[in-house]
């Protein structure tokens, strides 16, 4: 079998979408050694990364040329002509001359086009509907959003697969040394509540600030938020301000990638209030670090924590109210964190990397066929 792969999303920031593809080929080249991988990127940084699959560059300046770049996309595959192409996010272009396979991690942009950019919300709401009515196959992370898919497309169920994703065990993983990663000036170690996550709107930090200001003074807890600023940016620091917790909530940007097992094993609770998901990595490599975790229901959230978390429903006028009260009671409460801890432990061994290639495999042997 030949196949190449749309990898753009390795040129780009730290993500999600960056992590399943790194983690798809790297599983997919090691179980699959008779196969002839060819890979494609936008950019020169990543390669090399996968010495037993034929690395190619198409140029792609920016993301408003990707029409364009997909156009060359096709015209190189023509060429090339193999069993099948597998484009790893979301889009696809309008030339196809072998089976497609598309992996779209979520419609976010029409489920809450406010989240998005007028260039993207035009662009995605076409770009979606396309490659998801033109594809032989969609891959996608949760059921949630296979159902979203489904819906949204009038497509048939059997044309989109799960592979739900996994998290890297061998560095997230519980790090007790008895220090805090967080501490006052004066060297004092303080307990905290963590999240983790770009600043964006969707993420709906500024519902965890204010649910964090109604237990504030009950609790002796720092609110730390780690996550670098989105295009479009939250109100989260200005609303900390205004509820005067400037000393209590502390806003990290520069965390490595190395440092986030101690912060994640160093925090009381792990809070994800996000208003919709394509996954939801964070909440897993908190339960990979043996950290109690509370999350929204916004899209497969539920999903991705299964029984070892809280899940907060987002409907309704009180969620900043219900969201406080698990906080306080989860933080009070030592039997059960010990028992979400235990579940959680057990939860992010369910997902492995390899399970998401061979997933895919047994799909390019269908789509190919």
């Amino acid at each position: 079998m030949k196949v190449i792969i749309e990898a753009r999303a390795l040129s780009a920031a730290n993500s999600g979408v960056k992590t399943y593809t790194q983690e798809l080929l790297k599983n997919l080249t090691a179980s699959h050694t008779n196969a002839e991988f060819e890979i494609l990127y936008g950019s020169n940084s990543p390669l090399g990364s996968f010495p037993s699959a034929t690395e190619t560059v198409i140029p792609l300046k920016t993301e408003i040329l990707l029409p364009v770049w997909m156009s060359s996309v096709a015209n190189y595959v023509s060429k090339k002509n193999p069993s099948l192409v597998h484009y790893t996010k979301a889009a696809i272009p309008r030339k196809k001359t072998v089976p497609t396979v598309v992996t779209i991690h979520d419609i976010i942009p029409l489920l809450l086009p406010e989240t998005q950019s007028p260039l993207r919300r035009l662009y995605w709401r076409h770009a979606l509907q396309y490659a998801a009515i033109h594809s032989y196959h969609i891959m996608t992370n949760s059921t949630r959003s296979k159902l979203d898919i489904i819906d949204h497309f009038v497509i048939e169920k059997n044309k989109v697969t799960v592979t739900p994703f996994a998290v890297d065990l061998k560095h997230f993983r519980p790090i007790v040394d008895g220090s805090s990663p967080i501490a006052l000036a004066t060297g004092e170690s303080l307990p905290y509540i963590l999240f983790v996550g770009t600043k964006d709107p969707r993420k709906n930090i500024s519902s965890l600030v204010r649910a964090f200001a109604r237990i504030a003074d009950q609790i002796p807890h720092q609110l730390v938020i780690v996550g670098k600023p989105a295009k479009k940016r939250d109100d989260s620091q200005q609303i900390a301000r205004e509820l005067h917790l400037e000393h209590r909530v502390q806003f990290r940007e520069n965390v490595s990638y190395a440092e986030l097992p101690a912060l994640y094993s160093g925090a009381d609770i792990f809070v994800w209030p996000s208003l919709y998901e394509g996954w939801g990595f964070p909440p897993q490599e908190a339960m990979a670090c043996g950290t109690p975790v509370i999350v929204s229901d916004g899209g497969p959230l539920p999903e991705v924590v299964g029984d070892a978390g809280v899940v907060v429903p987002l409907s309704g006028d009180t969620f900043i109210e219900r969201l406080a009260h698990e906080m306080l009671s989860l933080m009070q409460d030592e039997e059960r964190k010990k028992i979400l801890i235990a579940r959680g432990l057990e939860q992010v061994k369910k997902n492995t990397w390899k399970q998401v290639a061979d997933e895919t495999w047994n799909v390019y042997n269908k789509v190919s066929l």
